[in-house]
């Protein structure tokens, strides 16, 4: 202990002070909502998390890396208290989640109390039910209408006051929610328990990538957590619990243990992110593209290994009924019909598929809009295609040519990131609700390449506002910001991908201390 207080004592500054504050108050409240699910008073466990949390800080100041603490002495101190009440903000909103994740009646503590869609939607009820589902053996777990039916209330979990989400993701997905109610069969334990995960392996995911960028491009992004966190895509995805950002950390964790030669661990995270959203699989093109056979090998083999126990755990129903009815309806877009029928469906979709829609909302007539909304995403599609194959083929010459270090790291990180979340709007329908996350710590991953001065800060930083908030409820000016706000996206995407992997045009590393000071 006394070697400890000696490293506290001579690593507490201003910085490390910050940033472990920033993690205690973020991990202390799951402790609590822990305790008070297993039965320890809400009245005794939280005395009990704010010792954990000041002992998490205690043991987290001398453990903050040196990079980011050098970072932040280098700051005004306008930068400086931004960032401070960035993670206050954060600490405070994810704090006042865990009361509503525990209670859904305690409406007040969530997001937006009052937006019905964002107090009652929760996407772990569709995973839980369609488990279940499973389990029976009888019914088509891709029936949109099951999800909805009154006779199918006495078998599937109780969610209410919350309503029931339905499920559109392969069987194999299907094996985290038949582990969870393997620990319990009651929803709102396996609700408060899934939030404690998903906040700790989010928050994880992100230490790990800066970490591993290292070096002053990693302390940037590493620093940036907070602001990450602030934005309303990453809050919305942890108040929905839809799986979309720890799938980005999952494919993020088995590019990083690749690059670190841990082909299985790699291999097993890549494969049930693919397995669980689709999109990853562009990652897929990636490593082929770059020849990095073992990584490809034990993706597609742990991607088999997981069919073959969903099979058996499962049964074939699950996976004759998304062969034969999900996969043709998903593609077509038939399965989400809502998006054209449902005018806040169709405004919260950032899917190119749904752009022919919004455009009717204001008054454009087509004669076939649905024809024009699967002309729109074959011909998205063919360019996302098109730019894993390019970046990836820039990124292997590179790598071949001996570049390393941790810009080139961040400029890997930065591209996987613009290909997964330019893929992630490929489906038919991609809600900003959780879609733009992968935006947003896209643009956060960019910051250290940013070049000084206004002309490139202002654009950079009205482009993370934009698709970090979500429009006025009126239907017209909704459709300007939304199309505006996913061409950002795109655009942004596309550009990005394309400018640091190319050797010859990407930008100069520029501190971003200098370029938030002037």
């Amino acid at each position: 202990m006394s070697a400890q207080s000696a490293a506290f004592r001579s690593s507490l500054n201003a910085g490390s002070a910050l940033m472990a504050a920033f993690f205690a108050g973020l991990l202390a409240p799951l402790l609590v909502v822990l305790l008070v699910l297993v039965g320890v008073p809400f009245g005794a466990s939280v005395p009990v998390g704010i010792i954990a949390g000041a002992l998490l800080f205690f043991f987290l100041v001398p453990r903050v890396p040196a990079n980011q603490v050098e970072y932040l002495r280098g700051k005004s101190r306008t930068p400086f208290v931004l960032l401070a009440l960035a993670a206050l903000l954060v600490v405070v909103a994810v704090g006042r989640l865990g009361v509503f994740m525990f209670d859904p009646n305690l409406k007040q503590f969530s997001l937006t109390p009052k937006i019905d869609f964002m107090v009652k939607h929760t996407c772990l009820s569709g995973y839980v039910s369609a488990a279940v589902l499973a389990e029976q053996g009888k019914e088509n777990i891709f029936n949109l209408s099951n999800y909805k039916s009154h006779e199918l209330d006495a078998v599937l979990p109780a969610v209410e006051p919350l309503e029931r989400d339905y499920y559109a993701y392969p069987p194999q997905f299907l094996l985290l929610p038949k582990a969870m109610l393997s620990m319990s069969r009651d929803f709102f334990t396996l609700r408060a328990g899934w939030y404690v995960l998903y906040v700790a392996a989010a928050l994880l995911s992100m230490w790990v990538v800066a970490s591993w960028v290292g070096g002053r491009e990693g302390a940037v992004l590493g620093v940036l957590t907070p602001v990450v966190w602030l934005s309303l895509p990453t809050l919305v995805n942890v108040q929905l619990g839809n799986i979309h950002l720890l799938v980005f950390g999952l494919c993020l964790g088995g590019m990083i243990s690749f690059d670190k030669k841990r082909h299985a661990l790699g291999g097993a995270m890549l494969a049930f992110a693919i397995l669980a959203k689709i999109f990853p699989g562009v990652l897929g093109i990636y490593l082929l593209v770059q020849r990095r056979w073992k990584a490809a090998f034990w993706t597609a083999g742990f991607g088999a290994l997981y069919t073959v126990v969903a099979f058996w755990v499962l049964g074939e129903k699950p996976f004759v009924d998304y062969i034969t009815s999900a996969v043709p309806r998903i593609s077509s877009g038939e399965l989400f019909d809502f998006v054209w029928n449902f005018t806040p469906a169709i405004l919260v979709n950032y899917s190119p598929f749904g752009v022919p829609f919004k455009l009717q909302l204001v008054g454009v007539q087509f004669a076939d809009p649905l024809a024009v909304s699967r002309a729109i995403i074959a011909v998205y599609s063919l360019l996302v295609l098109v730019l894993a194959v390019a970046v990836s083929h820039r990124l292997y010459k590179r790598e071949a040519s001996g570049e390393e270090g941790s810009r080139f790291r961040l400029t890997q990180l930065v591209v996987w990131l613009a290909l997964m979340s330019l893929s992630s709007f490929r489906s038919p329908f991609a809600p900003w609700t959780y879609c733009a996350v992968g935006g947003v710590w896209l643009f956060a991953a960019y910051a250290p390449f940013l070049r000084s001065g206004a002309k490139h800060l202002v654009p950079f930083i009205l482009g993370w506002f934009v698709i970090s908030i979500y429009g006025p409820p009126i239907v017209g000016p909704m459709v300007a910001f939304t199309l505006a706000a996913q061409t950002v996206l795109y655009v942004t995407g596309f550009w990005i991908a394309l400018k640091v992997s190319a050797p010859a045009t990407a930008p100069a590393s520029v501190p971003v201390a200098s370029v938030q000071q002037g």
